[in-house]
């Protein structure tokens, strides 16, 4: 998994001083299981001192802003690969699962962090986000892939919901990490049946 990550995940990719970039994963790892972790609790994940942690964070609040913005721009990269590849939108919903879905660490532990969304930068780039969704879903009707009488709320949720699913059922084990997107896809195209 690591490589499909460091292949699509700007935090993997970014440049940032090598340090920085462990305290960032360890942080992801352990919150994404932990949501309350400390920041001591990171450092140690990472393996570094408190002094190096504080060096790049001034605080929890810090790190989580950071993250908030990582999981932004790796969303943000898998959209812009799936758009460049021009494909019908059933298509292009299968290719977008496939991407997010191994990233469902990033952004899922911040529904505990709700505070980070009052941060600008990171409520502007959300909404941003949330709006494409929404457009998305409308092309996704307007394609016959959704119904049209479902809310489009109501489609965004479930995608969000499916895409966690997706992770969490592959890291407990109980899906193999090449089915997860599928079945998300299927719940939302074809329901259970």
């Amino acid at each position: 998994m690591l490589t499909a990550v460091r292949s699509i995940c700007p935090m993997a990719n970014s440049g940032k001083s090598t340090a920085k970039q462990t305290l960032l994963q360890s942080a992801v790892a352990i919150l994404a299981y932990n949501p309350g972790a400390s920041l001591q609790d990171i450092a140690a994940q990472a393996g570094v001192g408190r002094a190096t942690l504080y060096r790049h964070f001034s605080s929890r609040e810090a790190l989580v802003r950071e993250l908030a913005m990582e999981a932004i721009a790796a969303i943000d990269q898998v959209t812009t690969q799936v758009r460049a590849q021009e494909l019908p939108a059933k298509e292009a919903l299968l290719a977008f699962l496939e991407g997010v879905v191994p990233l469902g660490d990033r952004f899922h532990f911040l529904g505990s962090e709700s505070s980070v969304y009052t941060e600008p930068e990171v409520s502007m780039a959300y909404k941003r986000q949330m709006q494409e969704l929404d457009d998305f879903v409308t092309t996704l009707k307007k394609e016959g892939v959704v119904a049209p009488d479902i809310p489009n709320a109501w489609v965004s949720t479930a995608i969000d919901m499916l895409i966690w699913a997706g992770w969490s059922a592959v890291e407990s084990g109980d899906i193999a990490r090449n089915d997860a997107a599928k079945l998300a896809y299927r719940t939302l195209t074809q329901g259970l049946s």
